[in-house]
């Protein structure tokens, strides 16, 4: 049975409303934060493209809805980047999605109702091409990086990306009539792809959405600004480093921050259950705290990660600490069967490098942690290989 591009087109519309409904009605009811807000307005776009799809196909004198179908298009796939950004700690740039969007409308717009169908087709697959691989892009670091769900997603986001850059060249060199082009790179084909994504978005940021906020309501600080194991919490921890990286600004002393990460703490959820990742936590932060100088601040930036802000060491040194740190997390089991170890990554920045802002110091180091962490994978499928 072939289903011809009109159905294939309801059946994504009626995809996209059902999904949409409930990933805003999820955002409301239990995820309404920044993230969910941003990644609501994706939904929001999709099922309004939808509409303003039909309303162009009703009647001839309707083309003008295909501006606002095209622009809307854009900034729903824009607003995945800003989520994704968002939930990275980066500033979200939502300006840029719908400034997008209206270069998209206008470009639609200007040919009137001459232009037809394909109007404004190159710029608005050029600009879904390049949001969606920057989505992806933002997907699979730092933060969202460490979730399984997250990327999933930027799997999906990189094949869409892949599509719409050879949607633009079979475009621009064949034309919109050519067979090839309609075969492939056709509405029917990009309907496929666009229910995909609709389907795989819904699955994956309810997953990654309830993992940030279960996790950031683990993790949050308590009334007196400790935490568990006697590590900070983020906020407690924020607020002391910021008043140490000053004092050490006026005084021009360098403090350096490690920053360590508890490897596929998703698998071990998966695999072993939530109880253990929560004990692989607890145990790394409480190795944390028995192993680091008596000098060292100590708190933790996500469920995953710990930090230790500290001076420059006079009588060690920063990379045999974090070392001694990791090997006896990893020789530590994790409960009473001794089922699995864990592992860990570093990263390591000091204000001599990165400066004395928090914020920049952070950043330096959870770079640094991602660098570790592709390096250890390819020595682990290197040595796999061999």
């Amino acid at each position: 049975m072939t289903l011809d591009p009109v159905t294939l087109f309801v059946i994504g519309g009626l995809v996209t409303i059902v999904c949409g409904t409930y990933f805003l009605l999820e955002t409301l009811l239990r995820h309404n934060d920044a993230v969910g807000r941003l990644w609501s307005v994706f939904y929001i776009g999709a099922i309004f493209v939808v509409f303003a799809y039909l309303v162009s196909q009703m009647d001839p004198s309707t083309w003008w809805a295909m501006g606002p179908a095209n622009g809307g298009y854009v900034v729903a796939i824009g607003m995945l980047w800003c989520g994704a950004r968002a939930a990275n700690d980066r500033r979200p740039l939502v300006l840029i999605p719908f400034l997008g969007g209206v270069i998209v409308a206008v470009a639609t717009l200007l040919p009137g109702p001459a232009g037809g169908y394909w109007a404004g087709s190159v710029e608005m697959f050029a600009a879904v091409a390049l949001f969606s691989g920057l989505a992806a892009l933002e997907n699979g670091r730092r933060e969202l990086s460490a979730l399984l769900s997250a990327r999933i997603l930027a799997v999906m986001l990189a094949a869409i990306s892949v599509f719409y850059v050879g949607r633009t060249v079979a475009f621009v060199a064949l034309g919109p009539s050519e067979p090839v082009f309609l075969t492939y790179f056709g509405t029917g084909a990009s309907t496929i792809f666009e229910t995909c994504l609709i389907v795989v978005a819904t699955i994956t940021l309810s997953s990654v959405q309830s993992d940030r906020i279960g996790r950031g309501a683990a993790v949050r600080d308590t009334k007196d600004g400790t935490h568990l194991d006697g590590v900070l919490g983020p906020r407690a921890f924020r607020e002391i480093a910021e008043s140490w990286l000053l004092r050490s600004l006026r005084e021009r002393t360098t403090l350096v921050m490690l920053v360590l990460e508890i490897a596929d703490l998703d698998e071990i959820n998966i695999a072993f259950g939530r109880a253990a990742g929560d004990s692989a936590i607890r145990v790394a932060g409480r190795i944390a705290t028995t192993n680091a100088p008596t000098t060292a601040l100590i708190g933790r930036l996500s469920a995953r990660r710990f930090a230790l802000l500290m001076p420059m060491p006079t009588n060690d040194s920063i990379d045999g600490i974090a070392g001694r740190i990791a090997d006896a997390v990893l020789n530590t089991p994790i409960d009473d069967r001794d089922r699995f170890r864990v592992t860990t990554f570093r990263g390591i920045t000091s204000t001599r490098t990165a400066g004395s802002r928090y914020d920049d110091l952070v950043r330096a180091a959870t770079d640094a942690v991602a660098v570790d962490a592709a390096v250890a994978r390819e020595r682990a499928a290197a040595a796999t290989a061999s």
